[in-house]
């Protein structure tokens, strides 16, 4: 059906379209993308291409191998997505958001099978689901692709989809949708990433194949609209908005801003390591962030080297500004002193050159 589209030659897989139980699609899918050079221009003029759908990385180390039943990996236009057949729904799903995303297509009506998962892999269908008491939850929500009808129909595959609860659902989850539209319509582009986590044997339905996760989580990187890349845009003042959100009954009427986290908290419960694609001392900042909390200040990594000369070189990350080099020649000394000779800047790094016969053995970045 459309599992990796412009992928292959420009050439839409329709392979097992007819499928025993699966929805078909509109035959005019064939004819409505061009590939040029690697990004998928659509008639609503929408920025969209598998290019953009993971741009902060892959957590999970996710793969193509049609074998790695825990951690596939699927690359669409529209979103990327870990997906897990052993638990029967997504690790998670990853996509960039404009306002050019959000169009009038309105929501598809139909929920699709999987037809292009790997040979071997479970096929989730809609029906799964009916009696359940649980939604078909989206990851990559409908609301953020409604540029055309296409794009919509995409993240309306069962592997886009988890079970969560109405009140998760059409609730507190759906309210930080709208609000992640909000700030999409105000001038930035949203770099978007959640799933599930928290697993144990319950399952939906008394024989359900899919299982139930405790919670959901999402993390959005709000990036200022400019030129370039939306990476080259990300710094560590850049806002980042954190939630774990339990699948529960009763918090219909919660504000999402209850389950606020941090990125390090994230982590922790999933096991993932997010914001790889970042330089490293940023991704450690914006990984301590909680939205509407001060800036953490942590201590940017500082390294040495010696040159052939016997120079001591020491280096830092240019993006941690606000500290300042300090210099002692005993560790255990309290009365350490700034450095006053000259720090360079090459690129990402601050550099100093130090003799090694100036007797300063110790270092240290302090912030005021």
């Amino acid at each position: 059906m459309l599992e990796n589209i412009g992928v292959k030659y420009g050439i839409l897989n329709s392979r097992n379209l007819n499928k025993p139980g699966a929805k078909k699609l509109p035959t005019n899918w064939l004819a409505v993308s061009v590939l040029l050079f690697g990004v998928v221009v659509l008639p609503a003029h929408a920025v969209i291409g598998i290019a953009y759908q993971m741009q902060l990385g892959n957590p999970s180390n996710a793969t193509t191998d049609t074998n790695n039943h825990d951690h596939f990996l699927i690359q669409r236009t529209v979103e990327a997505i870990d997906y897990n057949d052993n638990l029967r729904e997504p690790n998670w799903a990853s996509w960039d958001l404009t306002t050019s995303d959000v169009g009038s297509s309105g929501r598809s009506s139909n929920f699709y099978l999987d037809t292009n998962l790997p040979m071997g892999f479970y096929e989730v269908k809609p029906t799964d689901y009916s009696g359940s008491g649980y939604d078909r939850g989206h990851m990559c929500p409908s609301g953020d692709r409604t540029d055309n009808t296409t794009d919509n129909d995409l993240v309306f595959f069962m592997s886009n989809i988890i079970p969560q609860t109405p009140d998760n659902n059409q609730g507190v989850w759906e309210n930080l949708e709208t609000y992640s539209r909000t700030l999409a319509s105000a001038g930035n582009e949203l770099l978007i990433i959640c799933g599930p986590n928290g697993f144990n044997t319950d399952r939906i339905n008394a024989a359900g194949l899919v299982y139930i996760p405790s919670n959901v989580w999402k993390i959005i990187v709000v990036v200022t609209n400019g030129t370039g890349t939306a990476l080259n845009r990300i710094t560590k003042s850049t806002r980042v908005i954190a939630v774990n959100i339990p699948n529960i009954s009763g918090i219909r009427s919660a504000p999402w801003t209850n389950y606020l986290v941090s990125v390090n908290q994230l982590q922790t419960n999933t096991g993932y390591t997010f914001f790889s694609a970042l330089p490293a001392y940023t991704a450690i900042v914006l990984r301590a962030k909680i939205d509407g909390q001060p800036i953490p200040v942590i201590a940017p990594p500082i390294s040495g080297s010696m040159t052939n000369g016997n120079n001591l070189v020491l280096a830092w990350p240019s993006a941690a500004t606000g500290f300042v080099l300090q210099q002692n020649g005993n560790l255990n000394a309290t009365n350490w002193t700034t450095y006053g000779g000259t720090i360079t800047t090459n690129g990402d790094t601050m550099n100093v050159s130090i003799p090694s016969s100036s007797g300063i053995n110790f270092f240290r970045l302090k912030h005021p």
